[in-house]
C-alpha cells in the first residue's frame, strides 16, 4: 500500500507505535475510497451526459471540480485529523529528555521546526558537522513530524552531502 496521506521518511514510520501505524493505515484507506469515490462519480456524470446527448457540454467540467472540492475537502480533513493525532500521541517513552532543544508536544509543528532548526543553525557552524548530528538526533524524527524530511534535506544541501 502506498502511503501518501502525509509524508513520513520510512524511518519517521518505523519510529510510530503499532496503534499509530494502524491509525495510519485506517486513514490511507479512506483516503483512497473517497478518491476511488471522485473517479467513479465523474464516470457516472460522464456517461450521463453522453446519454442525454450532451457529452460536449461544460456540465461535466463543472460537476467534476464541485464533486472534487467536496471530497478534496474531506481528504484533507482525514489528514489533519491524523496529524493531530500523531503529534499527541508521538510522546516516546523518554518524553524527549535526551534531545539538546525544548521539547514541547504542545507546540504546532512549524513552532517545533523553528526550535529544532534554530538550535542546529546556532550549535553546530560547520555544515558537515551539522548535518550529522541532526541525523543522529531520534527525538527530531518523531518530533517534527512531516516537516522532518524538509529540515533534512535542507541540512542535507547545506552539507552538500
Amino acid at each position: 500500500m502506498v502511503i501518501d496521506v502525509i509524508s513520513f521518511t520510512d524511518e519517521q514510520y518505523a519510529a510510530l507505535s503499532e496503534e499509530q501505524i494502524l491509525e495510519v493505515k485506517s486513514v490511507q484507506l479512506k483516503v483512497n475510497k473517497l478518491r476511488a469515490k471522485a473517479e467513479t462519480l465523474e464516470a457516472e456524470m460522464k456517461f450521463k451526459l453522453l446519454e442525454n446527448g450532451v457529452g460536449r457540454s461544460s456540465a461535466l467540467a463543472y460537476y467534476t471540480a464541485r464533486e472534487t472540492g467536496k471530497i478534496e475537502q474531506e481528504i484533507e480533513a482525514l489528514r489533519e485529523g491524523l496529524l493531530f493525532y500523531l503529534r499527541f500521541s508521538a510522546k516516546p517513552e523518554s518524553g524527549g529528555s535526551d534531545a539538546p532543544y525544548t521539547v514541547d508536544y504542545s507546540l504546532t509543528y512549524e513552532e517545533r521546526f523553528t526550535i529544532v532548526k534554530a538550535y542546529y543553525e546556532t550549535t553546530y557552524t560547520n555544515a558537515s558537522e551539522r548535518y550529522t548530528a541532526f541525523k543522529a538526533d531520534e527525538v527530531a524524527v518523531v518530533y517534527l513530524g512531516e516537516l522532518y524530511p524538509g529540515l533534512h534535506d535542507y541540512f542535507k544541501n547545506q552539507a552538500g552531502a
